[in-house]
């Protein structure tokens, strides 16, 4: 039987939620404090800034298959091994990104740092699930989200600073540190699966399985993946948008990519505090219809100017943020068994999603922002839509 504490209990771990927020902020860590370098790396080596871009993409390369070894694992041998294993190679890939000397050894460093970026991410939802239920679970996701947008919104301006103050360099090794003292912390909690299920390793992809016969968690994973492709695109594009498209300085540019992370952050906090007085079908709709208007403004107005596009991008962000924690807490509930899996299944749907929209974007061209607005359109009319349909019975 699953082992779980309610909320009471777990909070007499006193960092467990900050923790929490810091194994989830390993993506957005990850990516967004290298962003402002990439134009300058372009520069420095001679490359294009597609060449660049790959860098990126072969952080998610590396990410998304291992998002699907690390959940089986946690639920066969429990959380704190795996994730003890994916930090430290975090680290060590850190390090080698530090040390990089061309572009080709910096994208074989980035896809390692992807697999072990894998394991805090997914693993720390897998703990949120164990530690926490019902309305809790929700609150926390909530809170979770909110302190995850600090990550997106200090990730640029640490990276710019670095730029202007040392060197390129010192990006991956602050990203280490901050594996490092994850990895402190890991060491601290107890094990949140104390009762691993003993599946032969040859059968640890089995749960997968069953995963794929549960039609609502399969639908409603999907579909939120859908609704992170523009958010993915605008990550992959924002420094060539911003630095060279509108000729802004690298530290600018952190101010304004901050801006997405706080909206994200107060989405979340909005829904927070709503979640007891609206259903869940009222918060998506709101939240998908509003990144459908979102991308149609972007499509619509010209951009002239900076905030012509600035604005419009910060509401798709909002509208992410309002509906992240309800989409997570409701596929969650779909399932009770094979946690790890399930997680894993989820983060994979998501940055698949991710690596494709950062690969169309990294094309090139002067349609990067129009692209962003057409992703922001296609994925919220499908997800306002769907999500309406599967969500008709759903009661709070």
């Amino acid at each position: 039987m699953e082992s779980r504490t309610n909320l009471s209990a777990a909070l007499h771990i006193p960092f467990l939620i900050p923790l929490l927020a810091v194994l989830s902020a390993f993506p957005p860590l990850s990516t967004d404090m290298y962003l402002p370098a990439m134009p300058y790396l372009g520069k420095l080596w001679g490359v294009e800034l597609k060449i660049i871009s790959l860098t990126l993409i072969g952080f998610f390369l590396g990410y998304s298959p291992a998002l699907l070894v690390y959940g089986p694992l946690s639920d066969r041998f429990g959380r704190k091994a795996p994730l003890l294993a994916g930090l430290s190679l975090f680290i060590l890939a850190s390090l080698l990104c530090s040390i990089a000397g061309s572009p080709q050894t910096l994208i074989y460093a980035r896809i390692l740092q992807g697999i072990g970026a894998a394991a805090p991410s997914v693993l720390g939802l897998s703990i949120t699930k164990d530690h926490y239920t019902g309305p809790e679970r929700y609150k926390i996701l909530a809170l979770i989200s909110i302190i995850v947008g600090l990550a997106p919104m200090l990730g640029p301006t640490l990276g710019s600073w670095a730029l202007l103050f040392g060197s390129w360099h010192i990006i991956f090794i602050l990203q280490a540190a901050i594996a490092f003292i994850a990895f402190a912390g890991v060491l601290r909690i107890p094990e949140t699966n104390p009762a691993p299920r003993h599946i032969p390793l040859m059968k640890m992809a089995v749960p997968y399985l069953a995963l794929f016969g549960n039609l609502r968690f399969l639908s409603l994973s999907f579909l939120f993946s859908a609704s992170m492709s523009p958010l993915f695109a605008f990550i992959g594009a924002s420094a060539d948008i911003y630095i060279t498209g509108f000729s802004l300085s690298e530290q600018v540019f952190g101010l304004f990519f901050g801006m997405n992370a706080f909206s994200i952050m107060t989405g979340s906090f909005i829904c927070m505090n709503l979640s007891a007085k609206f259903s869940d079908i009222t918060l998506i709709r709101l939240g998908f219809g509003g990144i459908l208007t979102g991308g149609l403004l972007i499509m619509t107005i010209p951009h002239s100017q900076v905030l012509f596009f600035t604005f419009p991008m910060c509401f798709i962000s909002f509208c992410f943020g309002f509906t992240r924690p309800v989409c997570i807490n409701l596929i969650l509930e779909t399932v009770n068994r094979d946690i790890g899996s399930a997680s894993s299944l989820m983060m994979f749907s998501n940055f698949i999603f991710g690596a494709a929209a950062m690969w169309i974007i990294s094309l090139g061209g002067e349609w990067k922002i129009t692209m962003i607005g057409f992703m922001a359109v296609l994925s919220g009319l499908a997800t306002f839509f769907v999500f309406w349909f599967l969500l008709k019975g759903v009661k709070k």
